[in-house]
């Protein structure tokens, strides 16, 4: 019987509402045009905390996340009822983890400077109607990591930053997302392997991030080789002002590299208003290849326990598509309770 003594239990929630207009010239007679529209994030968060009857420390929880139009269904990416998923045990600064979607991951883009819920490259997502999914391709961000795919870790904190392990057997949708259907039969996609490092490193201002990942070729046959994923990454805030810059970069299983680079400067106007400006760069790493380039302005505005903001993309070649350009305007309301 799981116990319940000294156990403190929290339920907080989230909601994000946004607007998007996009002006799209795509290849094809400018197939995409323009579109405009609503989208809306909410989540709810179960956790609870307590100690063992061993005297060691433990957290466990789950939460409930809802991204407008969601079926659900047992699929490559967690549906809304497998969104951080855990039960940590915790020796003084050693923390041993089992779940999905909660040990430290790459799945940010540390240039995004305003607090926005989408990051600048999330914005391109749809535009052309050759880029379906090619954008996502060529900015490895997600991507390169299954932190929501069903494991178990070890997060160290090291003082100058928090070092992580993470180790997932699945590969297939169901062993991703803990479905039943997935009990007793044979895995014959990837298992992977992750480390990542993040912290200030003892200089006050910064936050840092070193990421490597390894996806095995378990049962595949013909080329399909290890897919790796890598994260360089780092801002830095004096005063009002904050710089920001990152790499990342990965090779699939067909031995497919391709790189996403970003940099940004933000400025602290007052203690509510932030603005920033960046550029991102993406590529293949192949002859002939054609950079995709998102130059964006963001402005942040906080509002106390309501954040609002606006962010603007300007992007071209989108998906490595020649005259596949786009401006994209993004609006956001936010709170948290």
């Amino acid at each position: 019987m799981a116990a319940t003594v000294q156990a403190q239990t929290t339920v907080k929630g989230q909601v994000h509402l946004v607007y998007k207009a996009v002006s799209n010239d795509s290849p094809v007679g400018k197939a995409m045009g323009s579109n405009r529209g609503f989208g809306k994030e909410t989540q709810l968060d179960v956790q609870t905390k307590g100690k063992l009857n061993n005297g060691l420390d433990y957290g466990a929880g789950f939460s409930i996340e809802h991204d407008g139009f969601e079926a659900g269904a047992i699929t490559e990416t967690p549906g809304m009822f497998n969104e951080n998923v855990y039960i940590d045990i915790t020796a003084g600064k050693t923390t041993f983890t089992v779940g999905a979607d909660h040990i430290q991951n790459p799945d940010f883009t540390i240039t995004n400077l305003a607090g926005f819920r989408s990051d600048p490259e999330d914005l391109l997502n749809g535009s052309g109607a050759t880029n379906a999914s090619n954008q996502a391709a060529l900015y490895p961000g997600a991507a390169t990591s299954k932190y929501s795919s069903f494991g178990f870790g070890v997060i160290q904190d090291l003082g100058l930053a928090k070092a992580s392990y993470y180790y997932t057997p699945g590969g297939t949708a169901q062993a991703d997302t803990g479905g039943t259907t997935y009990a007793g039969s044979a895995d014959t996609v990837e298992s992977g392997h992750e480390v990542m490092l993040r912290g200030d490193f003892g200089v006050k201002g910064l936050d840092a991030t070193a990421f490597y990942s390894i996806h095995n070729g378990e049962g595949t046959t013909g080329q399909n080789k290890d897919a790796i994923g890598r994260m360089l990454a780092a801002k830095y805030n004096f005063g009002q002002i904050t710089l920001a810059s990152e790499i990342k970069r990965n090779t699939s299983a067909a031995a497919v590299t391709t790189e996403g680079k970003s940099i940004a400067v933000g400025y602290a106007v007052n203690k509510d208003v932030t603005v920033a400006i960046g550029t991102q760069r993406a590529e293949k790493k192949q002859p002939g290849a054609i950079d995709e380039v998102n130059n964006f302005v963001q402005i942040g505005y906080n509002l106390g326990p309501v954040l609002a903001g606006v962010m603007i993309s300007d992007a071209q070649d989108i998906g490595g598509v020649t005259t596949n350009d786009a401006k994209a305007l993004y609006l956001q309301l936010s709170t948290a309770f």
